[in-house]
């Protein structure tokens, strides 16, 4: 997989800017040669309160900033094509709000990458980001079809070949633990969606066989939100993740997912 230049930048609250105190809520991550620009901003207000208190913020202000500019973002993807544009976007910023000067890092795989960018500078659980829409679809096609009680929602899982641990938002138990992962591989490129894939088989490999103290054997399974009839993406990420002893669903497979679950998954609200 080849590495591209690629650009990140923190945006930062900052009440009082004469104090130079500041307060992360969230990554930006640029790649100009994958046409990959995405901001990820803070759930919650943590790290805002952890640092100023409680008293004195306008939360509607901040999480009205953290939404319009995660869609200004998207908005403006195809107009950001160099660094000098985004240095004049993030020129606009003011007040209170404001987001770093960008820094240079290689970018492999977009995707992965700015979720390690926030765990690292912002930490916490994103407002939201590739497979967070994915995810209210899942909860509510569980919802209609009466699975809840299949399901453990989330499930913590420690990754050795990372050494680290992960949290997906399902799982469910049929002799291994199924691990859910929503996946967003909708991006322009075809190899966009290869280096995604690539970096879930490698932690599924690692998974699969590396039973966890707790559950048991594991197993990932990947819900992969792919571009309408992108059939060389699925077909070169089904083949890279069964490779690795890591399962595919694409949306349109989400009935045969839920009649697993149903005929097959452990009842989770038994003793």
């Amino acid at each position: 997989m080849s590495a591209h230049k690629g650009y990140y930048s923190v945006i930062q609250y900052c009440p009082d800017r004469s104090r130079l105190e500041a307060a992360n809520i969230g990554v930006l991550l640029f790649c100009p040669e994958l046409s990959h620009l995405e901001a990820r901003t803070s759930h919650d207000n943590r790290r805002i309160r952890r640092f100023f208190s409680s008293e004195g913020h306008d939360w509607n202000r901040i999480n009205s900033f953290k939404q319009g500019l995660e869609e200004r973002l998207e908005a403006e993807r195809s107009t950001v094509r160099t660094l000098e544009d985004l240095e004049r976007f993030i020129a606009t910023r003011g007040n209170e709000f404001q987001i770093t000067a960008p820094r240079p890092m290689k970018v492999i795989d977009p995707a992965g990458e700015i979720v390690q960018l926030f765990d690292e500078l912002v930490g916490g659980q994103p407002r939201r980001g590739k497979g967070a829409s994915l995810r209210r679809v899942l909860q509510k096609k569980f919802e209609a079809a009466g699975v809840q009680n299949k399901l453990r929602e989330p499930v913590k899982v420690h990754v050795p070949i990372f050494g680290r641990d992960i949290e997906v938002p399902f799982g469910y138990q049929n002799g291994r633990m199924h691990l859910l992962q929503p996946v967003g591989f909708e991006g322009r490129d075809v190899n966009q969606a290869i280096n995604t894939a690539c970096k879930y088989a490698i932690e599924g490999q690692s998974l699969y066989s590396s039973p966890d103290p707790h559950f048991g054997n594991l197993q990932l399974v990947v819900v992969g939100g792919f571009r309408s009839k992108d059939t060389e993406a699925i077909t070169r990420v089904r083949h890279i993740l069964q490779a690795h002893k890591v399962r595919l669903f694409g949306t349109s497979e989400l009935p045969q997912l839920i009649k697993e679950i149903r005929e097959t998954a452990k009842d989770m609200s038994s003793p």
